[in-house]
């Protein structure tokens, strides 16, 4: 067995962040129904005059004006195209972060 008192031992440690994001050109609506027909809580970041942050339960995903909607249980409304993140998951081209 050898020793390794008075010798120092180097170990280099990389790590790098990973965030799960949706592909380029795709949408968040498939992640959104699946996350409403489960009732799971979410966590949204979308755009309304800047990042803005909602939480809750979606009460309904519907369609006006040819755009998909979601609505929360507090009655926000979001357009599904105008999310950066859905419960850890991210837009391909958000980088705020």
């Amino acid at each position: 067995m050898r020793s390794l008192i008075g010798k120092f031992v180097y170990i280099k440690t990389i790590t790098m962040d990973k965030k799960d994001t949706i592909p380029v050109g795709g949408t968040f609506y498939p992640y959104v129904m699946e996350l409403f027909e489960s009732k799971q809580k979410v966590g949204i970041l979308y755009e309304d005059n800047g990042v803005t942050r909602a939480n809750g339960l979606i009460e309904s995903v519907f369609e006006r004006d040819g755009f998909q909607w979601l609505k929360l249980e507090d009655q926000t409304e979001i357009r599904i195209d105008k999310l950066y993140a859905i419960n850890g998951k991210f837009s391909s081209d958000y980088s705020e972060c």
